[in-house]
């Protein structure tokens, strides 16, 4: 697992534009990261005027500054993968409308809400 952190970081120091380095993490946590399938809901804590913003790769560096969640917000986590010291989270947001949002997040930003029981 270090050696792929390893590699991560590697690749991110080296290509030449902040984009491609995004696209390059976020395929090395897609083949390694912990998947969780469709079964833990976490709900965004903090407080009044807090966002917690998606990106684009597990990586502080790839956030999209106009995505972002807010406090009681509820979303679906697919996968997680540590990068950068911060455990990440890969989520979908459903809004009111039906529209969807996925990215990476960080995992302290949120609290286990649910999970789908597995008995019949």
């Amino acid at each position: 697992m270090k050696y792929l952190v390893f590699l991560a970081f590697i690749i991110c120091s080296t290509a030449s534009s902040a984009d491609l380095d995004c696209k390059q993490l976020s395929k090395i946590a897609d083949e390694n990261g912990t998947m969780f399938g469709t079964k833990y809901f976490f709900t965004l804590q903090g407080q009044k005027g807090f966002r917690s913003y998606f990106h684009n790769a597990p990586s502080s560096q790839c956030k999209n500054s106009k995505l972002f969640l807010i406090p009681d917000d509820t979303v679906v986590a697919y996968q997680q993968f540590n990068y950068e010291g911060i455990s990440w989270l890969y989520v979908m947001y459903i809004d009111k409308q039906g529209r969807d949002t996925s990215g990476w997040m960080k995992d302290q930003d949120f609290k286990l809400s649910s999970q789908l029981s597995m008995n019949d």
